[in-house]
């Protein structure tokens, strides 16, 4: 049984990280919708007072960052990906 395990015990090999590149702007949308969430969250809870009219527009702004860093991630790794050494 030990061997089909492999990588996820303490200790052991790393997770091969290459497989799924780090995207920051998925990390920001995930980060700007739960913040929003726990916005609405904490107005339902009594805790805070939230406007829709402030909320909303937060949301989209935040996610068209998020668009924004995805779309110069992508070009950044395209690019870099294009660069040859000069040897």
């Amino acid at each position: 049984m030990r061997g089909h395990s492999r990588g996820h015990s303490l200790g052991q090999v790393s997770p091969d990280r290459s497989r799924h590149p780090f995207e920051p702007g998925k990390l920001v949308a995930g980060l700007v919708i739960l913040g929003v969430a726990a916005a609405y969250g904490m107005d339902a809870a009594g805790e805070w007072d939230v406007r829709p009219e402030i909320a909303l527009p937060a949301l989209l702004c935040g996610l068209c960052v998020a668009a924004l860093i995805s779309a110069l991630t992508y070009a950044l790794r395209r690019r870099s990906g294009r660069a040859t050494p000069d040897d």
